[in-house]
């Protein structure tokens, strides 16, 4: 089976750095056995990013992976890189680093920020720095970077689903983003996600929610093969190795630094990743 690229919108992820200032239990980091604290330099980036360009399928940028993108000192100079190319960026953060960085932002032309949170601890020490991130976007009248709260649901944050989505509210955030819990790893046997009654429970509570604070909500759709993942996107690490999902992060089609990003995706090896992906060890156990 073929499998051929016939959109070009799809994303680019680009994971800047493989060195985290925390220590999540849902992450995967700890499971991850290529080398770690990697940080992606500025000029491979513009390679990824030029290839990007002479594909003609790519529109969006992803910046985010295994460890925490703002810990990476050229991140914005990245930013500037792709919009300057035509692309749209958008950046996945856990925000500890935001009030060190708030000025790179507004400079570099970032269209959408996005914070992951799971844990209401983590969320409220972030918090001030998110809403001074809105009040100076607004007193400017920019309408960019747009603020997402990324929630990751399991058990632990399920009964704080609520408080992030008032929380998100209060401070002017424009929209939330749930997705479920990736737990195929078992990196904490005591991290778990929710029973499908539960899941059910809470998208209704949700958009109730969500319909009553006016705040714009994207809950996760039914898993089905290929996955919505790999249909709209691609994954490149820290190294420049091409992965077709940020969870298969050690399944290597081949480097974007040595091979153009179309020649990836018109291999056999790609087509039958993707053909016989309801059979992968960790694919056929995924329903993120």
């Amino acid at each position: 089976m073929k499998f051929t690229v016939l959109r070009n919108d799809l994303t680019l992820q680009i994971e800047p750095a493989r060195a985290c200032n925390l220590n999540c239990s849902i992450c995967i980091r700890p499971n991850i056995k290529s080398p770690q604290n990697l940080f992606l330099f500025l000029e491979n980036f513009q390679k990824i990013c030029d290839a990007a360009v002479s594909s003609k399928v790519f529109r969006y940028v992803g910046l985010h992976g295994w460890g925490e993108p703002l810990l990476n000192s050229q991140l914005f100079d990245m930013v500037r890189y792709a919009e300057a190319k035509g692309l749209e960026t958008n950046l996945t953060t856990n925000g500890r680093l935001l009030g060190e960085r708030m000025e790179e932002i507004f400079a570099s032309g970032l269209r959408q920020i996005a914070f992951g949170v799971y844990n209401l601890r983590l969320l409220r020490e972030i918090v001030p720095a998110i809403a001074e991130l809105i009040k100076i976007r607004n007193r400017r009248g920019l309408k960019i970077p747009k603020t997402y709260l990324d929630i990751t649901i399991c058990k632990e944050s399920l009964q704080h689903i609520q408080n992030f989505i008032q929380i998100a509210h209060e401070i002017g955030m424009d929209a939330i983003i749930l997705h479920r819990l990736f737990n195929v790893y078992k990196i904490d046997p005591a991290i778990e996600y929710i029973s499908p009654d539960e899941e059910k429970r809470l998208f209704e509570e949700v958009k109730k929610t969500a319909k009553k604070r006016g705040i714009e909500i994207y809950l996760p759709v039914r898993h089905s093969y290929p996955c919505k993942v790999v249909r709209y996107s691609i994954f490149v690490t820290v190294d420049g190795e091409i992965t077709p999902c940020c969870f298969l992060p050690e399944y290597h089609l081949g480097n974007a630094l040595k091979m153009e990003l179309e020649e990836v995706l018109a291999t056999e090896s790609y087509s039958n990743f993707v053909a016989e992906m309801a059979k992968h060890p960790i694919c056929g156990r995924c329903s993120w």
